[in-house]
């Protein structure tokens, strides 16, 4: 399946924001404000992009927040396509193209979200130790350093310390 990214305009933050009436969805990622789409559409520290594959229309929307060659990134895969495999091959995507520009994505991920662990891990991105100040998973991916994670299956939740424990 080909994937291709166009940077989200203001015409495309109905569909976007309908997507948000799926409670997982919103329950994962912040609601898009029209403060949101002004900071998305006119800084230069944050892009957003839609992803579309023909058959399928807009698949995900990726946002990256930029601070100096890091950026910080969040998807969302289109609610009605979860499930699908999916995520991996957007975000395999957008590391081959738009996401190239980074030379570290790092991303923060739900302990509960084993789907989105399972496709950071098979896009060569790797846990960091501990959780940020959210209780969130951190990983990254550096574009010039092959990381990625021990096992795919590398987080089964947090021990009774609150840090992440690999899969045996």
């Amino acid at each position: 399946m080909h994937i291709a990214f166009r940077v989200f305009h203001k015409d495309d933050l109905a569909l976007y924001r309908s997507w948000f009436d799926d409670a997982e969805l919103a329950r994962r990622i912040s609601y898009p404000t029209d403060a949101w789409l002004t900071y998305v559409t006119s800084t230069e520290a944050s892009c957003c992009w839609f992803a579309e594959a023909s058959a399928k229309g807009v698949i995900a929307a990726l946002q990256v927040d930029r601070e100096g060659e890091r950026g910080y990134l969040d998807i969302a895969i289109r609610p009605d396509l979860r499930g699908q495999r999916l995520g991996i091959a957007v975000l395999s995507a957008f590391i081959a193209g738009p996401g190239n520009q980074y030379q570290v994505l790092e991303g923060a991920i739900e302990p509960d979200n084993a789907a989105s662990l399972v496709c950071v891990c098979r896009c060569d991105f790797r846990i960091l130790p501990g959780l940020n100040d959210d209780g969130l998973i951190r990983v990254e991916r550096n574009r010039d350093a092959s990381s990625g994670c021990d096992s795919v299956e590398a987080w089964s939740g947090p021990q009774e310390d609150g840090q992440p424990s690999p899969i045996d």
